[in-house]
């Protein structure tokens, strides 16, 4: 399965529907505050929706998921803070049989004597020209849900949920079951890393097994690298080729440690006493050196150049690009760096990358509308298709001004 694009209605800052087309690499880029981590959470938050434990109970979007704290309560998800609030997100993915999506409300229900409930409003899901809707009849907790096949004549069910998906599938309609496990499958194949991120604690017990799985807060990055020589191997000798310093694994015993040094300094220190870019950029390293061979999903990062000097984001985006994963699992990328975009533009200038491999959305909020997204494409020649006035202006700014002043002391 490959993600296509996933939507969001009154969600956080974004009163208004916010719909991402995704490609192989897609880059968020906009002002602070102004809801581009929201955006870039929202996908992890849908995720742990569809790919809820067996045991989950009455909570369609657990409030954290993948690693990733969502809010506090669900009102802290809703545009507003609206008590009695409706988010509505959606999602569509490809696979060999056709395209698939699912559109989900969930409400908040406040009532007197009563906790505070999310009920799943209304669920929809479509493969090519079938479909299936589900519309809640009432607030009850046992209320039934009008169900829709094919736009026949609705039947009345009960309905039980595990998260975003139904429990029996086959009660819905016998073709619903295999795409309900395909949501599943591929949501756990989602990857998230925040900023800031940390190391886990050194030493470290040496892991048996590969973990299948790297923490938002990159604090897994060591086991990972510990448990593959292979991936151990590519982030040397990008950590060489990047910053001149050599990283490795010491074993010690049954633990080991995360060591670096450079050829003009004798022995080793711990990576987490080195430079602080060094050690925050290693999950970033790991996740993209292992994208290739991670299986279907997406890997979301959070600003992959923090925390770096300017002059090593030109490095970092190079890592990004050429380990793309390609529609199988797309990157997108929350990013400050000028540099990171501008170095996909000269890739596609220079033909390395097709102009339809990147994606860039600008994000900004606007009064009385909240947090919008507009999308730029970049043509062939590696120019943006538009240039919405605040994306990475600073510089160009600074140089008239330079000049201006200049002119007025000769």
């Amino acid at each position: 399965m490959e993600l296509r694009k996933f939507s969001l209605t009154s969600y956080k800052g974004y009163a208004e529907q916010a719909e991402v087309e995704v490609a192989p690499l897609t880059i968020l880029v906009g002002p602070n505050n102004a809801g581009k981590t929201a955006l870039a959470q929202a996908l992890q938050l849908l995720a742990g929706g569809l790919a809820a434990p067996d045991d989950t109970t009455g909570e369609p979007l657990p409030l954290q998921s993948g690693g990733v704290r969502h809010g506090d309560s669900f009102e802290d998800l809703v545009t507003g803070r609206a008590v009695h609030g409706l988010l509505r997100l959606s999602i569509t993915l490809a696979g060999d049989a056709g395209e698939s999506s699912i559109d989900v409300a969930v409400r908040n229900v406040v009532e007197a004597a009563r906790p505070p409930e999310r009920l799943l409003f209304e669920w929809r899901l479509k493969h090519n020209d079938r479909e299936v809707v589900a519309e809640r009849q009432g607030f009850d907790s046992g209320a039934k849900y009008n169900v829709t096949v094919n736009g026949e004549e609705p039947i009345h069910e009960s309905l039980d949920w595990r998260g975003l998906l139904p429990r029996e599938p086959d009660v819905l309609a016998p073709w619903v079951r295999s795409h309900v496990d395909d949501l599943r499958n591929w949501a756990t194949g989602i990857r998230h890393l925040r900023c800031p991120r940390r190391l886990g604690t050194s030493p470290f017990l040496a892991p048996e097994s590969t973990p299948t799985d790297i923490r938002p807060d990159g604090g897994d990055a060591q086991l990972v690298l510990a448990a593959d020589a292979v991936l151990r191997e590519a982030v040397r000798d990008w950590y060489g080729a990047t910053f001149g310093v050599r990283i490795d694994i010491a074993a010690q015993g049954r633990y080991a440690e995360l060591v670096t040094g450079t050829p003009a300094r004798d022995g080793d220190v711990k990576l987490a006493q080195s430079g602080r870019g060094l050690s925050h950029v290693l999950p970033v390293a790991v996740t993209a050196l292992s994208a290739r061979g991670a299986g279907p999903g997406a890997d979301v990062i959070e600003h992959p150049e923090a925390e770096l000097h300017p002059a090593a984001h030109a490095h970092v985006a190079e890592l990004l690009l050429n380990n793309l994963a390609g529609p199988r699992r797309p990157l997108i990328a929350e990013t400050h760096s000028q540099v990171l975009l501008l170095r996909a533009r000269r890739w596609i200038a220079e033909g390395r990358i097709p102009a339809g491999d990147v994606l860039v959305y600008w994000i900004h909020a606007e009064p009385g509308r909240g947090s919008l997204v507009e999308k730029i494409a970049i043509r062939d020649d590696g120019e943006m298709e538009r240039w919405p006035h605040g994306v990475f202006i600073e510089d160009y700014e600074e140089i008239l001004a330079i000049r201006r002043a200049a002119r007025k002391r000769g």
